[in-house]
């Protein structure tokens, strides 16, 4: 079950002030997921969050929500944000642009402290080997280094500090970036979450998508798709929403498309062939 709040204010007119505030509930569904749509409408300028609570209920601390929507902080309640599927699309556009330059020799650093995605690998060493990995989960890492060259014949090199990336072309990493990483200029940093400091090259952490019709039908116009989107596979069960491969991407300022980011990357490469 997932749950969407919007609420409305009232400003004009004299009768708003003799209107009561008013609730209006709607269901939607598409396969699995459920969505109950919240209308809370206010005429005096305050907003009675008791009252939203007997629609809201369990949800209140997952609510789905305009970025811009006013929430009280004692109401108790609080905007869903997930970055799980941004961190599969990350992966997703990395798979991508190295079957785009696979004729090219390319450095790939993969960048996961924790460990979570050592399964993406598998995949990587069809495209670069030595694949690259800077991660404190040795443990973890050691045993998919030897997989990895056992059943790909593929190697793997743990990187213990971040000088892995002083020639890095392509760095991959899913979770949020704390620091700044030192990579040239013109690499290309693919990430899952808005960095927490400015990077030194071009950094790409938002994925956009067509959303498919069936659920692009029971979302909320007051709603970004792709805030839905991230709600549905997150809550709803949505995972084929998984596989799907961004049509356009940003760094919060530029948009790129497929063709301009593939192309960026293969100028990277050509110039240090030739240099």
């Amino acid at each position: 079950m997932m749950t969407a709040l919007k609420i409305e204010e009232h400003k004009k007119g004299f009768l708003r002030y003799l209107r009561r505030n008013r609730i209006r509930v709607e269901h939607r569904y598409c396969d699995a997921a459920t969505l109950k749509c919240v209308t809370y409408e206010h005429y005096r300028g305050k907003v009675n969050w008791t009252s939203i609570d007997r629609f809201v209920k369990a949800q209140r601390n997952r609510v789905l929500c305009a970025p811009e929507m006013e929430i009280a902080t004692n109401s108790g309640y609080k905007r869903f944000i997930s970055s799980e599927l941004s961190r599969r699309m990350c992966e997703n556009a990395a798979l991508y642009l190295l079957r785009s330059v696979a004729t090219l020799k390319i450095k790939v650093v993969l960048v996961d402290e924790d460990g979570d995605r050592a399964g993406l690998c598998e995949y990587l060493s069809q495209y670069c080997d030595p694949i690259y990995v800077l991660s404190k989960e040795t443990d973890i890492y050691a045993a998919q280094a030897e997989f990895l060259l056992n059943e790909k014949g593929a190697a793997l090199r743990l990187c213990g500090d971040k000088s892995c990336l002083h020639d890095a072309d392509l760095i991959i990493a899913p979770g949020r970036l704390e620091e700044a990483l030192p990579c040239p200029s013109d690499a290309l940093i693919l990430t899952g979450e808005a960095p927490a400091v400015p990077q030194n090259a071009v950094t790409i952490y938002e994925y956009f998508f067509d959303l498919p019709s069936k659920f692009r039908e029971i979302c909320p116009d007051f709603l970004d798709e792709m805030y839905f989107a991230s709600a549905l596979y997150a809550m709803a069960g949505a995972r084929e929403l998984g596989s799907e491969v961004f049509t356009r991407c940003g760094d919060g300022t530029t948009i790129h498309t497929r063709g301009s980011l593939v192309g960026a990357l293969k100028n990277r490469l050509l110039s240090r062939i030739n240099s």
